[in-house]
């Protein structure tokens, strides 16, 4: 495809690596692969430090050990999902201006999990001179770490905005390359299992007994996961002098505030629906044109009902092909909205839209057009990537084909 004339306006993001850890699977391939077949990867625990976790059921990221010593399992999860992502780029080490490469990352906690047992131990009388010291575990070493790792000496930064993180930092590295900070950006999300966040989600009664069932009649609730998601974005032009090959643009993004309630969403969804069409007034695109929506969907009676009810109102009666990951994945908190954003670009490229995992029953107040049962075959050119958090957190982000931005071959 023959690339485009050089742009004169704003720079134009585009997508030119991909990294993903996830339950279902820890390469690009994989895990695709097992979301267009419908595999559930929630389940009983198996780590062996489950014993002080309020909860039995969660999304774990198989075969992928972390020592806790030298940084933890979130920070290793990070630099493995940026090392993939780098690599999809044809990046590896950077060699170009290190401080026009930047990085930045969503979580909910960091590396917090990694002080548990500690704290845990102290609690139950361990002696606190003695125990040795965890090593700094604090949200920004996530993104110093992938920096060090890929020599990546521009803006950095750890973004926490609840369930929206992922994308509020793929929002962040965007409005960097834009505002022509940067050429180069690592931006995704991370997180692990903690007996913290199982706590929270428990305490507020809101932990699935058994599958996590998006939009169904009988969801009870989510089952809480951990993984990794990274994408490399660059600037249109960047991209096309050094030769990248284009997987999608990153066209439109935007977040709102629902200024409701710290957990509850906003009854009509008021936060949800404005960060969706301010996401797809950035991108100059309008609602008619939207192929397939990645939904936030976490099988809570509050969020799927309101979700569902705040896409009738952007896209009307007959919204575009609706499906949320997290029956496959759990929610995997900080991370969800990053692997989510992985998932939109590769159904651009397939023209696949995932079903949505235990989905039986739809539950007519969720009344939109859910996928469910198999994976639809159908033209995605534009789709958007819904993430609402605590706190009345939403953010949105619109991806294009790369036919739209042009090819950098």
């Amino acid at each position: 495809m023959a690339a485009m004339a050089a742009q004169t306006g704003p720079a134009r993001v585009v997508v030119t690596g991909l990294g993903v850890l996830t339950p279902i699977g820890t390469t690009v391939a994989g895990f695709w692969d097992a979301a267009v077949r419908g595999v559930v990867g929630t389940g009983p625990l198996t780590r062996p430090d489950a014993a002080d976790f309020p909860a039995a059921l969660a999304g774990e990221v198989a075969g992928f050990d972390a020592p806790r010593a030298g940084g933890g399992r979130s920070l290793a999860l990070a630099r493995a999902a940026a090392a993939a992502a780098a690599a999809d780029a044809g990046i590896h080490r950077w060699t170009g201006d290190p401080y026009r490469a930047g990085v930045c990352l969503g979580t909910l906690l960091g590396s917090r999990a990694g002080l548990e047992p500690a704290v845990t131990g102290f609690h139950r009388g361990a002696d606190a001179q003695g125990a040795p010291y965890p090593g700094p575990r604090a949200a920004p070493d996530l993104t110093d770490a992938v920096a060090r790792e890929l020599g990546f000496l521009g803006p950095g930064l750890a973004v926490a905005t609840a369930c929206a993180s992922g994308n509020s930092a793929l929002a962040h590295a965007a409005d960097t390359i834009r505002a022509g900070r940067a050429d180069v950006m690592i931006a995704g999300g991370v997180d692990e299992l903690s007996s913290g966040i199982m706590m929270m989600f428990s305490s507020l009664r809101s932990l699935a007994p058994d599958f996590l069932r998006p939009f169904d009649r009988d969801r009870a609730g989510l089952i809480v996961s951990e993984g990794a998601a990274a994408l490399v974005l660059e600037s249109y032009e960047h991209a096309r002098r050094r030769g990248a090959h284009v997987h999608a643009e990153l066209a439109g993004w935007a977040s709102a505030s629902d200024a409701h309630h710290m957990t509850a969403p906003h009854p009509q969804g008021s936060g949800a629906r404005r960060s969706m069409l301010r996401a797809l007034k950035s991108a100059g695109i309008s609602p008619d044109r939207v192929d397939h929506v990645s939904a936030h969907g976490t099988g809570t009676p509050s969020n799927d009902r309101v979700e569902a009810q705040a896409l009738r109102d952007v896209f009307g009666p007959r919204t575009p092909a609706v499906t949320s990951l997290k029956g496959a994945l759990g929610h995997t908190q900080g991370a969800a909205s990053a692997i989510e954003a992985v998932a939109c670009v590769l159904a651009l490229r397939d023209g696949v839209v995932p079903p949505t995992a235990n989905l039986v029953d739809l539950d007519p107040e969720c009344d939109v057009d859910v996928v469910r049962g198999h994976a639809r075959e159908t033209p995605v050119r534009v789709a958007v990537n819904n993430a609402f958090g605590f706190g009345g957190n939403t953010a949105c982000t619109v991806f294009t084909r790369p036919s739209t931005a042009g090819s950098a071959r």
